[in-house]
């Protein structure tokens, strides 16, 4: 078994245990990861560390750094267009502001690429790439290790078949970030009298995997909550940040996920990853 697909296997594993480790600070986690499981960089300082129960248990702040154990975050709800003023800004005249030469990422429950808001006039994509953190069919993204990841061309491909699924087996099941999406970046849907907040936007997507039981477990979150992992996010903006700059575009991330958990002063690792 390669080195890759063995940290594939543990990253998804419900038998290993998630860390996030700042680079420069040692830790109890960062100093057994390199002798007992694998670590993948995160960028911006950051990697992501997966150890074996056997030796992270029992997990406790106690025994790891406040910041080291992922916190869960949810799906959050959303305003119309409407109430949150966009329209009158997008038909000001000497704006006329349609997100043109830039790139939305969204880091969420995925995106039903099949929709016509997600497509140009001619029928193909806006969508340059989608990473499925569910999926382990396809290849990974570059020094991700997990997950599948979906190029334009792929996409394009995909939207030509009668079953697009079967050529790009990634969807959104829950719909949440499917909606968001289509509020920042979808394009004109007569029909609905519709139009997005940047409708010629490219688009970048990461499908979230679950939280693993544990953390759950950890956190005293109900087992059918829907909930993910504060790495698995910041994994997320590190593959829409490298999308971006291989297109030369700039880039607005789009979190329409949240958590009560935390400082509440943006110190977490994720708010000083984006930071």
């Amino acid at each position: 078994m390669s080195d890759q697909e063995r940290c594939r296997q543990q990253i998804l594993s419900e038998e290993y245990r998630d860390f996030i480790i700042r680079k420069g600070r040692e830790t109890v986690a960062e100093q057994e990861a390199r002798e007992y499981g694998c670590s993948v960089e995160a960028g911006f300082g950051y990697q992501c560390a997966y150890l074996p129960e056997k030796r992270a248990d029992p997990i406790s702040r106690e025994r790891y750094s406040y910041n080291a154990i992922p916190r869960c975050y949810t799906i959050l709800g959303m305003e119309e267009l409407n109430q949150s003023g966009i329209l009158p800004l997008q038909n000001y005249p000497t704006l006329q502001l349609s997100g043109k030469q830039i790139m939305i990422g969204f880091i969420d429950t995925g995106i039903d690429y099949t929709n016509s808001v997600f497509r140009n006039l001619d029928g193909s994509t806006r969508i340059e790439g989608i990473w499925d953190q569910t999926d382990q069919s396809g290849r990974s993204p570059e020094k991700l290790e997990y997950g599948s990841v979906y190029t334009k061309d792929e996409i394009n491909e995909a939207l030509r078949q009668e079953n697009p699924l079967l050529q790009v087996p990634t969807a959104d099941e829950n719909g949440h970030g499917t909606f968001v999406a289509s509020v920042a970046c979808g394009g004109a849907d007569a029909e609905e009298q519709f139009l997005g907040a940047a409708p010629e936007a490219a688009i970048g997507v990461v499908k979230l995997k679950p939280a693993k039981r544990y953390l759950k477990e950890f956190y005293f979150i109900r087992e059918d909550a829907v909930c993910y992992q504060e790495n698995d996010i910041m994994m997320g903006v590190s593959y829409l940040v490298n999308l971006a700059r291989r297109l030369g575009r700039p880039l607005v991330i789009c979190l329409g996920i949240g958590t009560n958990q935390g400082s509440h002063d943006g110190k977490a690792p994720l708010g000083l990853y984006l930071e």
